[in-house]
């Protein structure tokens, strides 16, 4: 459009990029070269690379996009993405990883989608570049609109990837926590996730794909088990944590100790990489979640259960017990791995068997 007054923005979309070998171009391309809509403009924060040199990377794309420097010293994405967010001017503001790109009519889509349902926050399908779709949220049975964090499960979904009422920001001025190499981004997803907003999953729309060809991808290179939890144990540790409804704290703490305490344990198999530091940050972590609401190990499956009982004393037995603990429940029976211990947890919503359920007759690409 020409001519007329300029439109205001309806998405700020910010990438930060850390190398000049990331392949930056492709991410960008895949939002603005995918529509041109006028509302949308895309931010890319240079991270301790020279902005001329992520320039040249970018030549021939439109003026809707704009390059700003970031020198802080540290790796980790918080910084720049926080400066990003804090650039942004639109209704919406998303961000994104320079190695991932958007399907082609994502971004037109999910536009609409904002403008036709209102929704405060828009979550967006992820795939990964095999073609995988990532079953993450996992909500109720063709329950895509106006979500509910415990009843949809919307706390599996650690990164804030979607759309987000820029608003809803304003009093977040670090919305990412720095210092951290990675799991910047896990308190703010948790936070959003568990105020009272309209959030909306249309999982039928074309996805955000994350990409894996990149070799020195800065948020999951190899690190310790330390700082690995630590994002998990800050979370567990803010007040506003605690003082959520006992559903919220429940839903939270089951989620860190199945996909965070238990992937650290099973990414990590070989003893001689968990230093003392290690083992009492694991200890602290399942004690922290088992204290933030009791009885949270009720629905784990047998198996699980006693990987976390023993994880739970790693600091003063070992974290030999953990791994072989670990190794017996990846080749126990489909009983243990799937019931939990008292048999009237099986239904219970965040069991392993009503998950299983949920994958079989809620069929995403069908949706």
């Amino acid at each position: 459009m020409t001519g007329g007054p300029e439109q205001p923005l309806l998405l700020d979309l910010v990438i930060a990029v850390h190398n000049a070998d990331r392949p930056v171009r492709r991410a960008v391309g895949s939002v603005l070269e995918d529509t041109q809509d006028p509302r949308v403009r895309v931010t890319v924060v240079c991270h301790e690379v020279p902005v001329e040199v992520i320039r040249a990377e970018l030549d021939g794309i439109d003026a809707r996009l704009r390059l700003i420097p970031h020198l802080d010293g540290v790796r980790s994405p918080a910084g720049p993405l926080n400066a990003g967010v804090t650039a942004a001017t639109a209704e919406f503001v998303a961000v994104m990883g320079s190695d991932d790109w958007f399907e082609p009519g994502a971004i037109a889509a999910y536009l609409a989608a904002v403008e036709n349902g209102g929704p405060d926050v828009l979550i967006v399908p992820l795939r990964h570049q095999s073609g995988e779709l990532l079953r993450n949220p996992l909500p109720r049975w063709r329950r895509r609109r106006a979500l509910h964090p415990v009843l949809d499960r919307l706390y599996y979904r650690s990164s804030p990837l979607a759309l987000i009422r820029r608003a809803l920001l304003a009093g977040r001025t670090e919305p990412f926590v720095k210092g951290l190499p990675a799991g910047v981004d896990l308190e703010l997803s948790t936070w959003l996730w568990s105020q009272p907003i309209r959030i909306d999953f249309p999982v039928h729309l074309p996805a955000y794909v994350i990409g894996d060809d990149a070799a020195d991808r800065v948020t999951v290179a190899p690190r310790p088990a330390e700082v690995a939890l630590e994002p998990i144990r800050r979370l567990l540790a803010q007040e506003w944590v605690a003082a959520l409804a006992r559903p919220m704290r429940r839903a939270i703490a089951i989620k860190l100790l199945r996909i965070h305490v238990l992937g650290a344990i099973r990414a990590r198999r070989d003893p001689g990489v968990w230093s003392e530091s290690d083992r009492a940050a694991l200890a602290a972590s399942v004690r922290d979640a088992v204290a933030l609401a009791p009885a949270v190990l009720d629905p784990f499956s047998s198996a699980d259960r006693s990987v976390l009982e023993t994880a739970a004393r790693a600091d003063a037995e070992g974290i030999d017990a953990v791994l072989t603990a670990a190794s017996a429940a990846d080749a126990d029976s489909w009983v243990r791995r799937t019931l939990p211990r008292s048999p009237s947890r099986a239904v219970d919503r965040e069991s392993t068997l009503r998950r299983f359920v949920l994958y079989r007759i809620d069929r995403w690409e069908a949706a």
